[in-house]
Order: structure tokens, then C-alpha cells, then sequence
């Protein structure tokens, strides 16, 4: 009872904050004042009840405000949707209401993985830890080092800092992104430029989820949005070291013996012709490929950050992990993708 009452009060704090407060860093995570109080919305000076002097443990905190039945935050990420409930009317808007979030969700997400048109909110068949449990961070550490990191722990503070500032040099980043992910291994840190105008929510009214990266248009080539995502994906490699690889790494050995010959997951195709049928203005694209491709390949052309609901049948449910395990498997197998089995692969290659 005492522990629910701290919570309201927390949240409380929260929802009372006047509508022109600073959100340098959005909502309470950053931009505070020399009189702020920001800091009782989540911390106990002398009677905290958890680490850290916070009120109440993770993800149970970050949900008290991101949540399914939360009020302070847009940002449902329990359930990967975008709500219009907290006290900031923003402006611009951030995201459309009711529709999926890029991330997709950690419990749930709203996501049309079978490019059917229609948009399903169903329990997620794969996501990244969040509650300071453990799991193995595959790929991680230095060439033939073996499958990854094992009893790596994850909670929402690996990747996000709750205060903001988060880059090397003390300015905001793109999503809270820690420079470093905590436990990670890396040393120099990657800093993802924060947006100017924030959209949490997917591009496509029927969110489907594929190359929710920025597609492009004539004259709009390796805009500040792409050079986003190869950043985000120099970020993830901090923890999945050896996934990182570019162009002609599928032919070309990397020297490890599982990672060895890899899918790009930085930088653009080999040759032009591999999407283009034309240069003119602008250039005829091959009809296997989506209209929502962009040039970028990056980690978040094919996987979502926190879940994803798409299913892995048939070959795509039995493929083992890297360690050369077999179980978890079928949709289990789901690996993050944004679409089921392995359609991430057929809508650029179209066989």
C-alpha cells in the first residue's frame, strides 16, 4: 500500500508540471532547472524501496509512465502504441495516435507483419530483455570470442539514460541512447543525434513495419535521417559486435567462425543495378523492390528495437541460434524481425 501511494504521488508530481516545461530531452528526462523538481517523479532521497533511490524497480517504473494504463508519457511501449495522454500538447505533433511505435512493443505490439493491410495488436513473439534479467548478447566481443556475452543483463537503463544528456559530450540523444550501453564492453561510444522533431510512430498508416527508415525521393539522397541510421546501427554493434558488416561481407569472411560471412547491416548495396532499372529523374526502381526502400541498410531495416509480433514457421522457426541451439524455436525464432518468417528477406530480393 505504502509503495503504491509513493507511485501516485510520483505520478502526480509528474502530471502537475506546467505545459512550458523545458523538454530538451522530452518529458521529465533532462532539461531540468537549478530548482527542478523532476526528481521526485522518480527517486526517494531517504526512503526509497529500490536501488538507486528510485520508487519502485525496472521496467516497472519506466512502465509507470509508459505503460499500458500509464498517463505520462504518448509512448505506450508495453503495448508498442502511440497514445495522446500525457500533459504536453506537442507541436508539431510527435507520432499519430493509435498507431504502432517504431520500436514496436515489449508485451504487445500494434504491427501488420504479413503485409495484409490490416493491423493486429497481439502478444510480441520476440523481444529485448527489460527487466534486469539475463540472456546472451549474441555476437558480442572480439573475433572468434565464441557466440556472445552469456548471462548478459538487460534492463531499460542499458540502453536509455533516464536523466538525458546522454552523448559523450553531454548533449541529447536520439531516443535517450546511452553513448555506451551499459555492461556493453565498448570504449569509445557511439552518439545518435537527437531528432529535431520527433515521430515515435511508424510511417505507414497500416503499420507495416519495413524500411521505416526515411525512403527516398529525387534529390533527397543521404539525408540527416539516414546518416541517423547508420549511427544507430554503429550503436547496436556495441553489444552485437560482430553482427556489424557492410557491403560484400556476404562473400567476404570475416575471419570468425559463426560470424563468418554476414548480411550488410551498414552502408548502401554493392551496385546500383541491384535496385535500379533506370538513373533517370528520378531512377525506375526493379519491381521486387518495396516502394519503401531507401538506400540505407541498417540494423532497423529489418528488426524492431524492443518486439515484435511477426511468426517464424517451417524453415525460419528451426534455424539455430549461434551457440548452435535449437530451442526456443518457431516463432520464438522471430528474431526481432519486422515482418513474419523471413519476408524482411523476399521484399528486397523479390525471388
Amino acid at each position: 500500500m505504502k509503495l503504491k501511494l509513493i507511485l501516485a504521488i510520483g505520478l502526480l508530481t509528474l502530471l502537475a508540471l506546467p505545459t512550458g516545461w523545458a523538454l530538451a530531452d522530452n518529458g521529465p528526462h533532462g532539461g531540468y532547472t537549478a530548482t527542478t523538481d523532476a526528481c521526485a517523479g522518480c527517486h526517494r532521497a531517504h526512503t526509497a524501496p529500490a536501488a538507486r533511490l528510485l520508487v519502485d524497480t525496472m521496467p516497472e517504473l519506466c512502465f509507470s509512465c509508459h505503460g499500458s494504463t500509464a498517463t505520462g508519457a504518448d509512448t505506450n511501449v508495453e503495448d508498442g502504441v502511440y497514445a495522446e495522454r500525457d500533459f504536453e500538447t506537442e507541436a508539431p505533433a510527435e507520432g499519430d495516435v493509435n498507431r504502432g511505435l517504431k520500436a514496436g512493443g515489449f508485451v504487445n505490439a500494434l504491427m501488420d507483419t504479413d503485409f495484409d493491410g490490416v493491423a493486429t495488436s497481439v502478444p510480441v513473439t520476440s523481444s529485448h530483455l527489460n527487466d534486469g534479467s539475463t540472456g546472451t548478447a549474441w555476437g558480442n566481443g572480439s573475433i572468434g570470442s565464441g557466440a556472445g556475452a552469456a548471462n548478459f543483463s538487460l534492463s531499460c537503463a542499458s540502453c536509455h539514460d533516464p536523466h538525458g544528456g546522454a552523448s559523450t559530450t553531454g548533449d541529447a540523444t536520439y531516443r535517450l541512447l546511452r553513448a555506451i550501453p551499459i555492461d556493453s564492453g565498448a570504449a569509445i561510444g557511439v552518439n545518435v543525434a537527437d531528432e529535431a522533431n520527433k515521430i515515435y510512430t511508424v510511417s505507414d498508416a497500416n503499420n507495416k513495419y519495413f524500411g521505416e527508415g526515411y525512403p527516398i525521393t529525387p534529390g533527397n539522397t543521404w539525408t540527416a535521417m539516414d546518416q541517423q541510421e547508420r549511427e544507430v546501427s554503429n550503436w547496436c554493434a556495441q553489444c552485437h559486435t560482430r553482427y556489424l558488416a557492410d557491403s560484400g561481407s556476404g562473400s567476404t569472411g570475416s575471419g570468425d567462425d559463426i560470424f563468418t560471412f554476414r548480411h550488410m547491416s551498414e552502408g548502401t548495396p554493392s551496385t546500383c543495378d541491384s535496385c535500379h532499372i533506370d538513373f533517370g529523374s528520378p531512377p525506375t526502381l526493379r519491381t521486387t523492390v518495396g516502394p519503401e526502400w531507401h538506400h540505407n541498410v541498417e540494423c532497423m531495416t529489418c528488426h524492431v528495437a524492443h518486439g515484435t509480433t511477426a511468426i517464424a514457421g517451417g524453415y525460419a522457426g528451426t534455424v539455430e541460434w549461434p551457440d548452435g541451439a535449437t530451442a526456443p524455436n518457431g516463432d520464438a525464432r522471430s528474431s526481432l524481425l519486422r515482418a513474419d518468417n523471413r519476408g524482411v528477406c523476399q521484399r528486397c530480393h523479390g525471388k
